[in-house]
C-alpha cells in the first residue's frame, strides 16, 4: 500500500464500488443485459449522491430536500421491485 493510498485502477475502484451496489440490493443474479443496464443507472445514482450532499449543504427550502428524498426511496423501491420480478421471470422459465 502507498502512503497516501492504495494502487488501485480507477477501473478496480469502480468494479468494486458496482458489486457493493450488487450486494446490496440482492442483485447479483441478474442476467448479463440486465447487468449492463443496472451499471448505467448505477453511475447515474452515484452522481446524483453529490447532488444530494450539495442541495443539503446548500441549506435548501425544506420542500425541495422532501422532493429529493421521496425521490430517493421511490428509487430504493424500485431495486427492490427489479430483484422480485427477476426472481419470478426466473422461476417461471423452470
Amino acid at each position: 500500500m502507498g502512503l497516501f493510498g492504495s494502487k488501485e485502477s480507477p477501473e478496480e475502484k469502480q468494479a468494486k464500488e458496482q458489486q457493493k451496489f450488487l450486494e446490496k440490493y440482492g442483485l447479483e443474479n441478474l442476467t448479463q443485459a440486465d447487468l449492463v443496464i443496472l451499471k448505467r443507472i448505477s453511475a447515474d445514482l452515484v452522481a446524483n449522491k453529490w447532488f444530494k450532499a450539495g442541495l443539503a449543504l446548500s441549506f435548501a427550502k425544506a420542500e425541495e430536500q422532501a422532493k429529493v428524498t421521496y425521490l430517493s426511496a421511490l428509487v430504493e423501491q424500485n431495486w427492490l421491485i427489479i430483484r422480485k420480478l427477476d426472481e419470478m421471470s426466473k422461476k417461471l422459465d423452470k
